[in-house]
Parts: C-alpha cells; sequence; structure tokens
C-alpha cells in the first residue's frame, strides 16, 4: 500500500484501536525501509507524482511476528472531548450542547466506517476488533443520548 493508502485504512477501520499521523507515519516507514524491513515500488502516474507503494519483506514479517508475541504495553487513552467535557463546567447549556452533538456527529460516522469495513473482514481477528470498535461506538452513542438529556433538563 502507499502510505495515503495506509493512512485512510488505519483511520476507517483501527482508529478506536490506534491513530496514524503522516507526522508519524512516513517517518517510521522510511525507518522499515532503512532496516529492510519493507521494500518500496515507485509507480509512475500520467499527470501525477509518482507514487510509492511499500510491501513487507520476509524479514519484517519475522519482526512483526516478534512484536506480535510480545505482551503490550499498557493502554494509555487520550480523549481531548472527554476532558474538554471535565473541564467546561463554566461552559453555558447551549455550548455544552454543541459540544454533545459535534461528538455524536464525529461518533455517528466513525460507526458508518467501521460498519463497512466490518463488512469487508476476512478473517475472526480482525472480526473480533471490529466488533470491539463498534460495540465502544454503539455505547458512546447511548452514553452520548443520557447526557444530552441530562443538559437539556438543567
Amino acid at each position: 500500500m502507499s502510505g495515503y493508502d495506509m493512512k485512510k485504512r488505519v483511520s476507517a477501520s483501527l482508529s478506536t484501536v490506534t491513530s496514524a499521523s503522516y507526522g508519524t507515519l512516513y517517518p517510521t516507514l522510511h525507518k522499515l525501509l532503512s532496516e529492510g524491513q519493507v521494500k518500496v515500488q515507485e509507480i509512475q502516474q500520467e499527470g501525477r507524482p509518482i507514487k510509492k507503494v511499500y510491501q513487507i519483506t520476509e524479514k519484517g514479517r519475522l519482526s512483526l511476528k516478534d512484536w506480535l508475541l510480545k505482551p503490550p504495553a499498557n493502554d494509555q487513552v487520550r480523549r481531548e472531548f472527554l476532558l474538554k467535557l471535565y473541564l467546561g463546567k463554566d461552559l453555558k447549556q447551549e455550548d455544552v450542547l454543541k459540544l454533545l452533538a459535534n461528538r455524536r456527529d464525529e461518533t455517528r460516522a466513525k460507526l458508518k466506517l467501521l460498519k463497512a469495513e466490518r463488512k469487508r473482514c476476512k478473517d475472526k481477528q480482525q472480526t473480533w476488533v471490529m466488533e470491539y470498535a463498534l460495540a465502544l461506538c454503539k455505547a458512546e452513542m447511548d452514553w452520548l443520548n443520557q447526557v444530552e438529556a441530562q443538559v437539556a433538563v438543567v
């Protein structure tokens, strides 16, 4: 895949699990390339810049397997939305409702992407992760509705 395709894929299917900004993705690809863990093929495109398509090497597969077998680090969750809600005790009611509505719109869009990605899953592990992400989004939608109802009463 190209770096652009990787970013798009992570945003669509793994945003609940991880993130991939171009600022971290391309340096990581360059590091993996220099270590021989990926190789790159440059594809000429008419009227567009050269497209770089990356592919994992056997060395990369072995490194990936080693990483997969190691115990995972503790999860570190950072939710800016929740921080704003927590610290926004002096916000006006309409501002809190707007914050909640924006989050609901984002979560609804994420749900739509995850449902589409879930249909494309080809193995059990990917399906499990998609179902986990969908369950989180559905739970967040329920929670947002509850909080919004409480704010509207105030």
